[in-house]
């Protein structure tokens, strides 16, 4: 049965929701239509609207859909699309069927279209005028190298000098040989004049580091090829490394272990007799070295500290193809000075380069829909989601549409994903949905086309770089979405996403981390008197609790409890890790604090394309896990929590005044409280649902690094809710809360995904943290840079067209919050954010005070 007539012929009218919440009406039969100006309160309201505008003669019935959508800014004007066409075809290329449909959609926005010729690094010189061996130069030679790339040949050269190098050059583009060859030429050095290397003893020389084991074997044959000319001899050693491998390589140790530092860590620890052969390593490589930020990065900061400790000398080698500060970044990670050689330009064929907003459908919708396209134009590509959520819907509902695609994330086990892998490389799975772990050089075959969501531009470079490397035409398509503040920005500001470089960062003085990786340095060897100076507070502290005891100058470890301590450490996060289990097998794992809000009793779980329930969520120390039970194919909803959150500040690490206002950056616990959760429809996501309370909260405590302001009244909000002011106050300090970390993105390059943020009710106090145990840098990189991101934070909010007083999902709402979005003040959010750029004074004296009646916290 129809709801809704046309007031023109009668026949059935068709509603359709626009990016912005208004009302599509369109008839199909006599063409009539109308964009309603604001949003109702009802789909029957909106109707009402529209039969008074077309009584009242507000309706053009003779204007073409095309044009209405043109006026709104629904679609770009045609006369634009066809330059671009026009443009396209001038230069000689064609544009794929595919491509052209997006530039022509009716559902979307084109934001930016750019076709990107075949291109190639700049050519260096021949291998045989740079100071390699005779035998490499002859297997360049036979492998067709004529010349190498000019930035391989200054890595080459400036490697060989024995200086710590850094390297950023494109996926694709040969920054493995860059590295590779210098380090084969100084170990031919030590071949005898008998041929191949010979010492007195087996030793390994160099370190080759990746971050998943997956990628240090998809390297080795590449490697092994060029050392074998030179007698030098590679393999792999971790965790999956089978045992007679492992004899072979403990008794004939090979001069290049390829290998991961979490592989180190366990080593050196439990003093192996793998870790006896460390103390050799004169070279470490460290490739993608961007992955090591936030708590990783704290960890591998130690532990390259430790291995220093045992060698005599360390030569460290980075490689990466995304780092958009190397030289800071490295010194950071590494503490210690780096020469960068960059390369901007990739090895790959054509691609075409589109970004699209929905303007008429979902974000979902749109990315679905383009990989059906894909799919069915025998496309193979690959499709990035930064959230595990995100990765495991778009497969589940590209699925439903006939695609045969597979799920590729971190939490699945290993043989999962290579499984994957190899279905996608040999052609029997046809797309793959992917977090970051795809990122990364990994060798899966053939990629046609990337459809990414959004994240900063220089890691859509690296995920572009992963189509067209065997000089085929690509398709990158970057999918913003319908219904965050930031993608809004974009659509309005392309220009600016440009600039949206992501900073990597690391944070050294990460106290949890330095606890546990101190404790295992004083294992690899006591500790001397003079060593780690900068952490004497955590050394007085292990001191203190009997971990570390005093011998003369030397600091022992009590063995037993230390190993007992570290034994369960995971050193890709400083905090505990929930085991995840089905019928009492384990399935993966989730880190804490994310793991609550995942994992929470009555959460739906998306594991490799199937729904699960969260039964039971017991939070024990490293004995906390989760229990799932299936859910029907058909169930028709996922879950977001509801979550109650309390800071206490334990010490002020630096304060400055931001225009007029006062921020400090403090390390403070978080209390982490999920209490309930809300029921999403599957089918529209972007509805609130309704709430449902956990009998029992469930509650995990951390310590963690963040930001802490006291945000001025917004006094005029405050006269228009004169009988609601402790209201207008909670809900205009818990809008600028969102819309500070919302605006993180563009200045830091993503960091907001790393934080978390509280409200303290009407006080004006917002905490903004690091989202990791211990701290990650994020929120230190909100801090030197707060003055950009609140100048971004007034730009979108000042931007965003809606008409609503609490706001929407382009400004004040956020997918992240846990209050359902509720308790949100558009204008009230507005004026805090101008009050702060008019230089209104306020100061954090007297905070405690403020805190002591606990009053009600957003999140």
């Amino acid at each position: 049965m129809q709801k809704y007539r046309c007031p023109s012929c009668g026949s059935r009218l068709e509603v359709k929701r626009t990016y912005d919440g208004r009302a599509l009406f369109y008839c199909t039969k006599c063409e009539l239509k109308h964009i309603l100006g604001t949003r109702g309160k009802s789909e029957d309201e909106d109707y009402l609207q529209m039969l008074l505008a077309y009584d009242t003669g507000k309706i053009d019935v003779r204007k073409p859909l095309e044009d209405l959508l043109e006026e709104e800014g629904f679609i770009r004007k045609r006369d634009e699309i066809q330059r671009i066409i026009s443009e396209v075809e001038k230069k000689g290329y064609s544009i794929p069927a595919i491509v052209y449909d997006a530039l022509t959609s009716k559902q979307d926005y084109v934001v930016a279209y750019n076709l990107i010729e075949e291109a190639k690094p700049k050519l260096g010189s021949a291998p045989s005028s740079l100071n390699l061996p005779q035998p490499l130069v002859k297997t360049l030679e036979l492998m067709g190298v004529e010349r190498l790339y000019s930035f391989q040949e200054e890595a080459i050269t400036h490697i060989l000098n024995g200086e710590d190098v850094v390297i950023v050059a494109p996926t694709g583009s040969g920054k493995t040989e860059a590295f590779t060859l210098p380090v084969l030429a100084m170990l031919s050095t030590l071949s005898s004049e008998f041929g191949g290397l010979r010492v007195e003893q087996p030793q390994i020389k160099a370190l080759f580091i990746y971050p998943t084991k997956a990628l240090a074997r998809d390297q080795l044959q590449k490697i092994r090829m060029l050392a074998d000319s030179v007698g030098v001899s590679v393999d792999v050693f971790d965790g999956d490394t089978p045992r007679r491998d492992r004899e072979r390589i403990l008794l004939e140790p090979p001069h290049i272990v390829l290998t991961n530092f979490d592989t180190i860590h366990h080593h050196l620890l439990h003093r192996t007799a793998f870790s006896r052969l460390l103390h050799t390593v004169k070279i470490l490589v460290v490739d993608e070295v961007h992955v090591y930020k936030g708590t990783f990065g704290s960890n591998v900061y130690f532990i390259v500290k430790r291995l220093e400790r045992l060698t005599s000398k360390l030569q460290i080698i980075a490689a990466s193809a995304t780092v958009a500060n190397p030289a800071e970044f490295c010194k950071t990670l590494f503490g210690r000075r780096f020469r960068v050689i960059q390369e901007e330009e990739g090895r790959h064929g054509i691609l075409h380069f589109i970004i699209l907003f929905p303007t008429l459908r979902s974000h979902r919708a749109l990315v679905v829909d383009t990989i059906k396209k894909l799919f069915k134009a025998g496309y193979k590509p690959l499709i990035f989601s930064s959230s595990h959520l995100g990765a495991e819907l778009n497969a589940y509902y590209a699925k439903r549409e006939g695609v045969d695609i597979a799920v590729h994330r971190a939490g699945l086990p290993e043989e999962w994903r290579r499984k994957v892998e190899e279905g996608f490389r040999k052609g029997t799975i046809k797309a793959i949905s992917a977090t970051p772990t795809l990122e990364l050089g990994l060798d899966i075959g053939s990629v046609d086309a990337v459809v990414s969501d959004l994240v900063p531009v220089n890691r859509l470079i690296q995920r572009a770089g992963r189509a067209g490397r065997r000089g085929q035409e690509a398709l990158i398509f970057l999918l913003l979405r319908d219904n965050d503040p930031i993608s809004q920005y974009y659509r309005n500001h392309p220009e600016e996403y440009l600039k949206n470089i992501e900073q990597a960062y690391a944070d050294p003085y990460n106290p949890l981390v330095a606890e546990k990786q101190i404790l295992a340095a004083a294992l690899d060897k006591p500790i001397t008197r003079g060593e780690f100076q900068e952490y004497k507070q955590i050394v007085d502290s292990l001191t203190s609790k009997g971990l570390l005891r005093r011998f003369k100058d030397l600091l022992k470890p009590d063995t037993i409890a230390a190993r007992r301590i570290l034994t369960a450490y995971n050193i890709r996060g400083s905090g505990e890790n929930v085991t995840i289990l089905f019928n009492g097998r384990r399935i993966g794992e989730r880190s804490l604090p994310q793991a609550l809000d995942e994992l929470h009793p009555e959460a739906v779980y998306l594991h490799a394309s199937v729904r699960y329930r969260s039964k039971v969520l017991k939070i024990d120390g490293d004995r906390s896990y989760a229990e799932l039970e299936t859910l029907p194919p058909n169930y028709p909803y996922f879950t977001r929590p509801l979550k109650e959150e309390w800071p206490r500040i334990l010490s002020v690490l630096e304060s400055r005044r931001v225009y007029g206002m006062e921020v400090k950056r403090v390390e403070l616990e978080i209390e982490k409280k999920v209490i309930g959760y809300v029921n999403v429809d599957i089918n529209n996501p972007t509805a609130k649902g309704k709430p449902a309370l956990l009998p029992q909260p469930v509650t995990y405590k951390f310590i963690t690094k963040g930001i802490v302001f006291r945000a001025p009244t917004p006094d005029q909000t405050l006269q228009r809710y004169a009988d609601q002011k402790e209201y207008a106050l909670m809900s205009s300090y818990h809008a600028t809360e969102h819309l500070m970390i919302e605006a993180t993105n563009p200045i830091t390059g993503g960091a907001a995904e790393d934080m978390g943020g509280i409200s303290i009710g009407a006080t004006g106090l917002i905490y903004i943290y690091d989202g990791a145990v211990g701290g990650n840098g994020a929120t230190k990189a909100l801090y030197d840079r707060f003055e950009e991101a609140h100048r971004s934070a007034l730009e979108i909010v000042e931007g965003c067209r809606c008409e609503s007083e609490t706001g929407c999902p382009r400004c004040t709402y956020s997918y992240r919050c846990g209050n359902n979005n509720e308790f949100l003040l558009k204008g009230g959010g507005t004026e805090v954010l101008r009050k702060i750029k008019e230089g209104m004074l306020t100061s954090l004296d007297g905070l405690e005070e403020l805190l002591k009646e606990r009053p009600k916290s957003f999140v």
